[in-house]
């Protein structure tokens, strides 16, 4: 009787087209999300409109599948999984997470379920796990196929800015800099070592030239009508400090090729020779100020034929050049990932540059400047730097570089402490 009742069962799933099906407990795909131990979520199953007995099977899809097992991800199957009438034609096992161990980018998991038809057909079907960083915000973001995926580990756009730093003002803010980067250095996979970055970066430098520092004393007649009557004619005296004030405004645009100097890509790790091509354009404004140590309005006698000034201080406030040169140069960059903890970017540079510069100085009526034009081959080095902390979310950022001509210019330090926006999920296409 049994037997008759499962054929005609049989039967009527045949006639309405319903056969058994597997379904999960979750929509595949499912993200995941790694936390600071690791975590475990049951991947659950269960067969409907099921007519018989089945053993099912679940494998790895090695193909389709990014992450690797026991760095990203603990997986203890206990092949076949017999569903049954008495548990329901339903299983599960336990899909951990590692922590610590997981790499920044998306990684994919693939697995890959094999069960019979009610015809006894074997049939497979593909469950597909996401998992995130504890640091990724894309978790719920338009998912990527495997293909964009495995790119966008090898492929990032990044923008740092914040407030660059006045090391002549007590340390403090000026404008706004920063820099927007793209990293492309193991695009061609981690076997190949050739691959690059470019990017866009603009900083503010200020100076004060302490080296023109003018010391002087003026006086100029308060009392103007008439000739100047000694010790009754009234004038005011004062002692001044003239200094120059330079500000540059660095425009840089840049592309660096790379060749990877360790034999593999590596998640902590990278070492590159680069060549670093660079047009920097550089406005420098150099203004006049000065600053008042003593005045006062007096009679005191000054003899009969004293000299007193105009009162119109320094006609020439300031003045700005802009000028655009490139830069020639052989690098090292570093690339160090310190997961949940920190980012570290390094790249020390020496090469040649074709260089023009200006600068100006106060001629001696005080109203006018005569230029000095500067344009030279020389050698320069260019210490590049940017660290973000992993810690809070926010991703804090400092970064900046130390430029400097050799053999005896003072560099140019340019500084600046922001936040770092990882723009990337806004550049690629959703899977439709």
């Amino acid at each position: 009787m049994k037997t008759i009742i499962s054929i005609f069962t049989l039967i009527c799933i045949v006639l309405t087209g319903h056969g058994q099906d597997l379904k999960f407990g979750h929509l595949s795909p499912l993200s995941l999300k790694e936390k600071f131990t690791d975590r475990t979520i049951p991947v659950t199953f269960s067969l409907e409109n099921a007519v018989q007995d089945c053993d099912l099977t679940v494998k790895v899809n090695e193909e389709k599948t990014s992450a690797t097992i026991g760095r990203d991800y603990v997986l203890p199957l206990q092949n076949p999984y017999h569903l049954t009438a008495a548990n329901g034609y339903q299983g599960h096992f336990d899909f951990t997470i590692r922590a610590d161990l997981f790499t920044e980018a998306r990684e994919d998991v693939t697995l890959t379920f094999s069960y019979p038809d009610q015809a006894g057909v074997n049939k497979e079907i593909e469950y597909v796990l996401y998992l995130f960083d504890l640091n990724d915000s894309t978790s719920n973001d338009p998912q990527y196929t495997p293909e964009e995926s495995q790119k966008n580990k090898r492929l990032s756009f990044e923008i740092f800015t914040g407030g660059t730093l006045d090391f002549f003002d007590n340390l403090r803010f000026q404008d706004i800099g920063g820099e927007f980067h793209v990293n492309a250095n193991d695009i061609a996979g981690k076997d190949n070592r050739w691959g690059g970055f470019l990017g866009v970066s603009n900083f503010q430098n200020f100076s004060i030239d302490s080296s023109r520092n003018d010391v002087r004393m003026e006086r100029v007649r308060v009392d103007t009508t008439g000739p100047y009557i000694n010790g009754q004619t009234r004038y005011s005296e004062g002692t001044f400090v003239d200094h120059t004030r330079v500000s540059i405004n660095q425009w840089s645009y840049y592309i660096n090729p790379t060749w990877r100097i360790n034999r593999q890509s590596s998640d902590f790790f990278n070492m590159y020779l680069s060549l670093r091509l660079e047009a920097l354009r550089t406005a420098t404004t150099t203004s006049f100020i000065t600053d008042t140590l003593y005045t006062d309005v007096t009679n005191r006698p000054l003899g009969e034929n004293p000299v007193f000034q105009t009162g119109k201080g320094i006609i020439p406030k300031s003045v700005t050049e802009v000028h655009t040169n490139g830069f020639y140069s052989i690098g090292v960059p570093m690339f160090l990932n310190s997961k949940d903890k920190f980012k570290l970017y390094f790249d020390p540079n020496i090469g040649l540059s074709k260089y023009t510069f200006s600068s100006y100085v106060l001629n001696e009526s005080r109203i006018s400047l005569s230029k000095i034009l500067i344009s030279q081959l020389r050698a320069f080095y260019l210490f590049r730097l940017r660290i973000t902390e992993q810690l809070s979310g926010l991703g804090i950022t400092v970064g900046g570089e130390i430029r400097g001509f050799l053999p005896s210019y003072e560099p140019i330090i340019n500084l600046y402490i922001g936040v770092r926006a990882n723009i990337s999920t806004l550049l690629r296409s959703p899977v439709q």
